[in-house]
């Protein structure tokens, strides 16, 4: 049996330990309730050694116990997701309230998200969110203080809080006010992550793995965005995401609004990738959605460590303009393969082409992608000329879009103006565009021979 310390609002603490105890039979809760964040220090001094792990939810909390005390065992803290926000916005909805909202929940993309989510436009919605400082009760006062200003002044229709006592002070005043808190299905989740880790633990692996993964908004791929089809956009990757985890055993927690985090077992991770071979996940959700990932995947003795290095690992893949994934060991950082084009250039002992698409990309202020998605079309096509409306539709871009990175191209020697021609019986002809990659490649290898010469 596995002892959980869960260290909650004593608002929620008996309903949280009574749906750990029926949905996890293997785990004991053992309630640590707190009337103030700055009670948390008192009351889980001296007991971490009583129990396995300890739940929080949300980060607020956590984080002002960790400024008072150094934790010896696993502490899990449960994000809020949209679909939790998504509940408190329909209750808004159902009570007749329009969507004009004051929240102490500093994030106005995670409320944009879930507003676009539930049918909203930008123009029929408004979020006024309060800067959050170092946790202190007087702190909370004068937030609750802001929010009735907003509210009294017809700013907002109604205000959603992180903290008990704001609620309970605008409640006390008659203005309507929402608790937001992770849900069942956060906290479910939260717990598969703590419980895979425990396991890997008491099977004495040496190793954790973490998956960071956040979704890159290439808006020059999405001719005609609107809010809607980002939206759905978001929805498909989200589920591919999941579908993704389940196939490794993974525990996956989504932190709105662009991010993921996988906690799966090393082995099947190393599985399913064909040992980092291949990711089938970039593959995917690349050629079957409108948007790419970066992806970073951490090893480490313990979650938080994982945790750490898998987000450092995606911060760099997004650096190199995304749609790759970085593994980041004790030992090692390393690419992982992104398309099966790329593993076969790499096979036959071609050019280092990420640092020339690295490079490229920086000298002419084209994206990563855009490099890389030109080049692989040279390579599949076995030529260097295209028409611009075959860039177009190559690269998965508007005419006028690819118009203006073939200018930039052009303007720093790496494509070139090669002839025009007519596409159709009237009309003007069309730009054919010669793209030097090649050319490159030759010319250099030619000033090499020279040079042994």
């Amino acid at each position: 049996m596995i002892r959980i310390g869960v260290v909650v609002p004593h608002e929620i603490n008996e309903e949280i330990c009574q749906f750990l105890e029926k949905e996890f039979t293997e785990i004991h809760p053992v309630p640590f309730a707190y009337a103030s964040i700055t009670d948390i220090p008192d009351i889980v001094s001296g007991q971490q050694s009583q129990c396995d792990a300890f739940l929080f939810l949300g980060n607020t909390a956590r984080r002002y116990a960790e400024k008072v005390i150094p934790h010896t065992s696993e502490w899990v803290t449960i994000p809020r997701s949209t679909s939790a926000l998504l509940r408190l916005l329909f209750r808004a909805e159902v009570a007749g309230y329009g969507m004009r909202i004051a929240s102490d929940l500093d994030n106005k993309d995670f409320f944009r998200l879930a507003l676009h989510e539930i049918g909203y436009s930008p123009k029929d919605t408004a979020v006024e969110t309060i800067p959050f400082f170092p946790y202190s009760e007087g702190l909370l006062v004068k937030d609750a203080a802001k929010m009735e200003k907003l509210y009294r002044e017809g700013k907002v229709d109604f205000c959603i809080t992180i903290f008990y006592k704001v609620r309970n002070i605008l409640r006390s005043k008659g203005i309507p006010v929402y608790i937001l808190q992770p849900s069942f299905d956060d906290i479910r989740s939260g717990m598969q992550r703590l419980l895979l880790s425990h396991e890997l633990h008491s099977q004495q692996s040496n190793r954790i793995c973490a998956i960071s993964i956040h979704i890159d908004l290439f808006k020059e791929s999405l001719p005609g965005s609107n809010a809607y089809h980002m939206s759905m956009s978001h929805l498909d990757v989200t589920k591919r995401i999941f579908q993704f985890a389940q196939t490794i055993h993974g525990a996956c927690v989504q932190q709105p609004p662009w991010d993921y985090l996988i906690f799966a077992p090393t082995n099947l991770l190393e599985s399913q990738t064909e040992q980092y071979r291949t990711f089938p996940l970039l593959d995917t959700v690349s050629t079957g959605t409108a948007v790419t990932l970066s992806i970073g995947i951490g090893y480490g003795t313990m979650i938080d460590e994982a945790q750490y290095r898998a987000i450092k690992a995606m911060q760099h893949a997004s650096a190199l303009g995304g749609n790759t994934a970085f593994l980041m060991t004790p030992d090692l950082t390393t690419r992982v393969p992104i398309a099966k084009s790329m593993q076969k250039a790499q096979e036959k002992e071609e050019r280092p082409i990420d640092e020339q698409f690295l490079y490229l990309s920086q000298k002419s202020g084209v994206s990563l992608r855009i490099i890389s998605s030109l080049y692989h079309a040279c390579q599949e096509a076995g030529k260097c000329r295209f028409t611009s409306s075959e860039l177009s539709d190559l690269v998965g871009v508007t005419p006028r879009t690819i118009n203006r990175i073939l200018n930039k191209l052009i303007d720093h020697h790496i494509a070139q103006d090669a002839s025009r021609r007519f596409t159709g019986k009237t009309g003007r002809p069309s730009r054919v565009i010669e793209l030097l990659f090649e050319t490159k490649k030759r010319t250099k290898k030619v000033k090499s021979d020279d040079a042994i010469k």
